[in-house]
């Protein structure tokens, strides 16, 4: 553009020394002052809908700063034309559009976007700190270092186009839409094989693209590489391949290429010829492909591309609906419901198959299977896994659900069949109008009812069923503990069993702690007698236990269990009221309790057995009730007790 322009300003034919000295002067300070008005300086700024939304290079063709995106803005650089912009880059693409209020800032760090709610991001990651930027003639938008070395630029990391001049060794991925570049369906990868374009969803193995340029070259590395003349091509150390030119000479300096990997999923060159105006005119030069339905993924899940009138689109397969009418290359949703689906035992009788000619299916088979077409329907029919079957060259492959990458061509020579649930069947769902949805949810709400009426009263009927059960448990238990003590014959169950005292009762069985028996370190222990069976207690007082004397009468009682747990010691009660404390305990040899009475010795040394178990001071160490039982009664070897710190029954 610069050699144009001044063109225009120096005479055409025989010059003068002084004119042809003249125009060179007065073209070095067109170029100098354009270079001034591309330098950005660390503290600009930029904020959309306003004089400074952008930075434009020096031909005024590319700019860089916000772009309207619905209705909020992007951050990108895009080709400047009068009536329309063309997106060529766009910043951090998958973030989503940022409100009037924001700006861009030019910082140390490099540039950061900033939104009115405090929101930072960078566009830009920087190793060194930054000295200035420029928006180039070529569409790069440049970072210049201390040095003026590049240190960032916007070619190093392209979205879905490449420009003249620029090379990419990586991908390109398209954009969702022209009006919304986040990213879309399809990439184009640039690899050691050369050039294949895919969906998105897809591994990227080499079989699996829908369009590719192959070079095998080994140890070389491929690049895409586009000249600013309009070539295409793939380059390793040399020119290996040209895939596009231009129908432009080649000297043209008012044209300006670029290569996008369209939403569509084709890869096209694209031509801008400006004019004086600023407005320019658009071309396709090349495009890698005539038919979009050839593109894998055009369409989405449950729906095939066909293009009868020259345009494609997306249709679904029958027995199923549109999930966006508005955008039909969503895809497809299943309009019936399979409620029994692979229970039934005659699916020929809950299903039927529609057939559709000159039709491609892609996705792996689960089955193949060489038979004839109407084999292959009938295999569909009676497979209740079999959603679809596809059947090519006499083979019929059956697939599942979803269906994939569908394609309709009156050049293809397979057949499709899809299974749906025969309209003659009940459970086919009724068209959406808004009369079924109200009784669909008047049908919804009565089956929530049941569902929650037959939970309670199934609830109520389990409470009922575990109280019974538990008054039977608790009256058997009651009958074998009777049994039990009848069994005993001795008269002892009562004697070894817990006994609960309160204070003043203590007080009484002692006479007011009248008698002293001795005295220890921390108090007196007196004699007492309590009324039933005349036995014989030691009563032992305690006057304001502290922590310290607490591990005293601690270790008073160890003492007492060292010297008499051979022979039988209870601690018939541990009395506290505030801060004083009683201790009975009564010792004496199994002899001396049973007297004159004849008792089984060795049910007593049991009895004595489990006894000492259950007051241990380890919880953990204790038996549960079950086994407390079974050792009672025989049917369980009773364990040799460990020796307890203090032993209180």
């Amino acid at each position: 553009m610069q050699g144009c322009y001044i063109s225009n300003l120096c005479p055409e034919g025989s010059l003068m020394a002084s004119v042809l000295v003249m125009c060179f002067l007065l073209s070095l300070v067109i170029l100098h002052t354009r270079a001034e008005l591309e330098k950005i300086s660390p503290g600009s700024s930029l904020v959309p809908n306003t004089s400074r939304n952008s930075w434009r290079s020096a031909s005024g063709h590319f700019a860089f700063g916000f772009y309207q995106q619905g209705n909020e803005f992007a951050v990108g650089i895009w080709l400047v034309d009068k009536l329309n912009i063309t997106v060529v880059w766009t910043a951090n693409r998958d973030d989503q559009p940022v409100p009037l209020n924001s700006t861009i800032e030019f910082t140390k760090h490099g540039l950061l976007l900033r939104t009115h709610q405090g929101a930072e991001k960078n566009i830009t990651q920087l190793s060194k700190q930054p000295a200035s930027a420029s928006m180039l003639d070529s569409g790069n938008f440049v970072i210049y270092g201390n040095e003026s070395q590049v240190i960032w630029n916007s070619f190093d990391s392209p979205t879905d186009t490449i420009l003249g001049g620029q090379s990419i060794d990586s991908q390109l991925i398209s954009s969702r839409s022209t009006s919304d570049h986040s990213s879309g369906q399809f990439y184009l990868n640039v690899n050691y094989n050369g050039l294949a374009a895919y969906p998105v969803n897809h591994t990227g193995i080499l079989e699996e693209c829908y369009w590719k340029v192959i070079i095998r070259i080994s140890d070389v590395s491929l690049v895409l590489n586009l000249g600013l003349s309009g070539a295409l091509q793939l380059t390793g150390n040399e020119t290996l391949q040209t895939i596009a030119n231009s129908s432009y000479p080649a000297n043209s300096k008012t044209v300006i290429y670029r290569a996008t990997l369209d939403p569509d999923g084709i890869l096209r060159l694209y031509s801008h010829r400006f004019e004086i105006s600023g407005n320019s005119n658009v071309t396709t030069e090349w495009s890698a492909m005539l038919k979009q339905c050839e593109v894998t993924g055009f369409c989405g899940f449950n729906s095939f591309c066909s293009s009868p009138g020259g345009i494609a689109d997306c249709y679904c397969f029958p027995g199923f609906e549109y999930i966006n009418p508005g955008v039909r290359n969503l895809g497809c949703y299943k309009s019936f419901n399979e409620e029994e689906g692979c229970e039934r035992n005659e699916p020929e009788a809950f299903y039927n198959i529609t057939g559709i000619e000159n039709t491609m299916l892609g996705g792996y088979p689960y089955a193949l299977l060489p038979v004839n077409k109407e084999d292959c329907k009938e295999s569909c029919l009676s497979d209740c896994y079999c959603a679809a079957a596809l059947y090519l060259n006499g083979t019929c492959g059956k697939l599942k659900l979803p269906l994939m990458f569908g394609m309709e061509d009156k050049n293809i020579s397979a057949t499709v069949f899809i299974k749906m649930i025969s309209r003659n069947n009940n459970t086919v769902s009724t068209p959406h109008t808004p009369e079924n949805d109200e009784k669909v949810v008047s049908e919804s709400k009565k089956t929530l009812i049941t569902i929650l009426t037959a939970s309670l009263g199934f609830m109520a009927f389990m409470c009922l069923l575990i109280a019974i059960s538990s008054f039977f448990v608790y009256k058997q238990r009651v009958s074998r503990y009777r049994k039990l003590r009848g069994n005993s014959n001795f008269g002892l169950t009562k004697e070894f069993s817990l006994q609960s005292f309160s204070y003043n009762e203590l007080e009484q069985a002692t006479n007011g702690f009248e008698e002293v028996l001795g005295r220890g370190r921390l108090g007196a222990v007196y004699k007492g007698a309590i009324s039933e069976g005349n036995k014989t207690v030691a009563v032992k007082r305690l006057e304001s236990v502290g922590e310290e004397e607490e591990k005293i009468f601690r270790a008073e009682m160890a003492a007492v269990r060292r010297t008499h747990h051979r022979n039988l010691v209870r601690l018939l009660g541990f009395c506290m009221e505030g801060s004083r404390k009683l201790l009975i305990y009564e010792y004496m040899k199994l002899n001396k309790v049973v007297g004159e009475e004849e008792v089984h010795m060795k049910t007593l040394e049991r009895m004595v057995k489990v006894g000492l178990l259950c007051i241990q001071d380890d919880p953990n160490l204790r038996p549960a009730m079950k086994n407390v039982i079974l050792m009672l009664e025989g049917t369980m070897d009773v364990p040799v007790p460990p020796i307890p710190s203090i032993v209180i029954t």
